[in-house]
């Protein structure tokens, strides 16, 4: 009743007293005249205001290397590296601080306006404890929702079902026990290491049967100097974090044509292994194209202070070794004679410029000794590749791997990596069901080969339309094809020559695939639809007497199956539409742009619409008791 019974005792004393002194009147005062009894009051909510919709969303959903959503504790922070014209909060304010930092593992936003010729972000996420990444949005007029997934690296992992390895150490813990050697610092001559040896290493390596080969050794050498981005040198010795990302070309070479894992250490590639370098022309314009990587590794040096090491001194340069599965592919096949002095001005002079392929319709195989590998670094500030250098394949005796060493003269990311561009801009095909229907059911498309792995979720632009793929920069070299669906392959082939059991679809060009159409083995699940409002509700029911209605308002909504982002949601109003399967469980994540929070609620798959309820605090205004003692509104329902 919230104050209701107290202002209704008020209006009671008041009552009294007045007729009280009516009493005490008489009609020979020859006064005619009665006091009007005061206006009995109540506090009432004034109804919240819904937000704006705005042109277009963007929203950029945050796990960690193995798959997993990132801990409530961490507070990650996105910073876009493309200009934020156009960008605005969620409830269609100005941008700030605030709205770029988040302990609910997303950030989203939305668009003011949307040029006729679209618009791309590029952003770098960043988090204490874990390694940056990049990714890069783009929103048309016709497509102007885009939702994006950034897996982060913990600087510490082992033992992970995803072949990366991730170590934080002191320098001086770098000596093997039982060795004579000591290390010491002193920021004028740098690094100082004596004894048995004149270098200090951390090895890496990752050794999964079936899945992955490979590592890396970091070396740093004897009067090494640890300087910031601006050669300022530091105060006290850094730890050294090294992580090692295998390329998984061993599963990939050996995995069951019915078999799709879900989490892969190249999902963890920065910026995605489907990207832009600069052109090699030496203009400012960019090449489009992918990565097929031989493996790659992050190094940072880090003191107390957390100030970051950039670079070693004049002449300095730290030794990264890498062993290289054998498995790996090569679809840049260049090769270097014997006795060649000047690796770089051949590579040049014979297929590459700038680490770009330069060949003519190559013909792609597997990594041989003598091969030429292109040395790209990241800028994790900027979120951009660089080429560095190049490397020559070397054999170690081993029969599983092949080493590539590159000296390294500052620090980020260093991956071994052929750049092909694109065959065509893009590829478009259609999918149906094992009875030929257009396919109904949710699916991830995955696109690889040995060193390569692209995937694609919500191919119609998070419209909730798995019926066709449109596959935007696709790789210009030979690549597989399965479609995962609850954890399994579950692609037939192409339509016209499809089977009966799942496989894999080898193509040498994916352009090939355009206008085409492929059969999944299973048929489309039953398709509920719920409806779905989000609305405003007044949280500060203690300070008023009668509460305001619901206001629907449009926010940022988020669709998961267990862990999976299924769908997003943003710019049909405040009421729309889910498309749930049956035999799944789902939750909805939808944004409180008041308190800048995620809220969840789970979704019973049912056709029953329900409400999703956005607490805020509402103005309470004193207004005059007409009749009634009013509402006290009326909240969501689940469903």
């Amino acid at each position: 009743m919230g104050n209701n019974e107290f202002k209704l005792t008020k209006l009671a004393l008041a009552l009294g007293v007045t007729l009280s002194l009516s009493g005490c009147l008489s009609d020979d005062d020859k006064n005619d005249t009665v006091p009007e009894p005061p206006v009995p009051t109540q506090d009432v909510a004034v109804p919240p205001t819904a937000a704006e919709t705005q042109a277009g969303a963007i929203s950029v959903s945050l796990i960690d290397a193995t798959g997993e959503l990132l801990d409530e504790s961490v507070t990650a922070t996105i910073t876009f590296t493309s200009s934020e014209d156009g960008l605005l909060s969620v409830a269609g304010d100005a941008l700030s601080d605030e709205d770029k930092s988040t302990t609910d593992g997303a950030f989203s936003f939305t668009l003011e306006s949307i040029p006729a010729d679209g618009v791309t972000y590029d952003y770098v996420v960043s988090a204490e404890g874990y390694l940056n990444n990049s990714g890069s949005f783009t929103v048309t007029t016709t497509e102007n929702v885009a939702a994006d997934e950034i897996r982060l690296t913990p600087r510490n992992l082992a033992d992970s079902d995803v072949p990366i390895v991730a170590e934080t150490k002191s320098l001086e813990s770098l000596v093997p026990e039982g060795e004579n050697t000591t290390v010491a610092y002193d920021p004028t001559t740098g690094l100082s290491v004596s004894g048995d040896k004149e270098e200090i290493e951390l090895p890496q390596s990752v050794n999964k049967a079936g899945v992955a080969v490979g590592g890396t050794t970091v070396k740093i050498k004897n009067g090494t100097q640890f300087l910031t981005a601006d050669g300022t040198a530091l105060e006290t010795v850094p730890e050294i974090t090294v992580a090692y990302f295998a390329n998984e070309a061993t599963r990939n070479e050996t995995e069951a044509d019915s078999a799709t894992v879900e989490n892969s250490s190249l999902d963890a590639f920065p910026g995605g292994l489907a990207l832009s370098v600069a052109n090699p022309d030496g203009s400012d314009s960019n090449v489009s194209g992918s990565f097929t990587s031989g493996g790659f590794v992050a190094i940072e040096l880090t003191d107390d202070a957390g100030n970051k090491v950039k670079t070693f001194g004049e002449g300095n340069s730290l030794t990264v070794a890498m062993q290289v599965d054998q498995n790996t592919s090569n679809p840049c096949p260049v090769s270097v004679p014997a006795g060649t002095t000047d690796l770089s001005a051949y590579a040049e002079a014979n297929g590459y410029s700038m680490g770009v392929c330069t060949l003519t319709s190559p013909t792609a195989r597997k990594i041989a000794v003598g091969d030429v590998f292109p040395v790209w670094s990241y800028d994790e500030d900027a979120g951009k590749w660089s080429f560095e250098s190049y490397g020559e394949v070397e054999g170690n005796g081993s029969a599983d791997t092949f080493d590539v060493s590159v000296d390294v003269n500052h620090l980020s990311y260093w991956n071994l990596d052929y750049f092909n561009n694109n065959q065509c801009s893009s590829v478009s095909f259609d999918i149906v069901d094992s009875n030929d229907q257009p396919n109904a059911g949710r699916y991830s498309l995955v696109i690889e080969n040995n060193g390569f792995r692209r995937n694609v979720r919500n191919l119609r632009a998070n419209r909730g339309d798995y019926s066709q793929a449109n596959i935007a920069n696709p790789p210009g070299f030979p690549v597989t094809l399965k479609i995962r669906q609850k954890g399994a392959n579950v692609l037939a082939g192409l339509a016209s020559d499809a089977g009966t059991t799942a496989t894999k679809l080898s193509v040498s060009n994916i352009c090939d695939l355009d206008g085409e159409t492929l059969k999944l083995t299973t048929s489309n699940p039953g398709i509920i639809s719920k409806q779905v409002t989000t609305q405003l509700v007044c949280s500060n029911t203690e300070e008023f007497d009668v509460n305001a209605d619901p206001v629907p308002t449009p926010t940022y909504s988020r669709l998961f199956s267990g862990n999976a982002l299924v769908n997003t949601y943003y710019g049909e109003g405040a009421t729309f539409n889910v498309a749930l399967e049956e035999g799944s469980s789902y939750s909805i994540r939808y944004y409180d742009y008041g308190n800048r929070q995620w809220l969840s609620q789970d979704l019973e798959v049912n056709t029953t619409p329900v409400t999703l309820d956005i607490p805020t605090v509402c103005e309470v205004v004193e207004q005059p008791i007409t009749g009634g003692t009013g509402s006290s509104g009326s909240g969501g329902n689940g469903g």
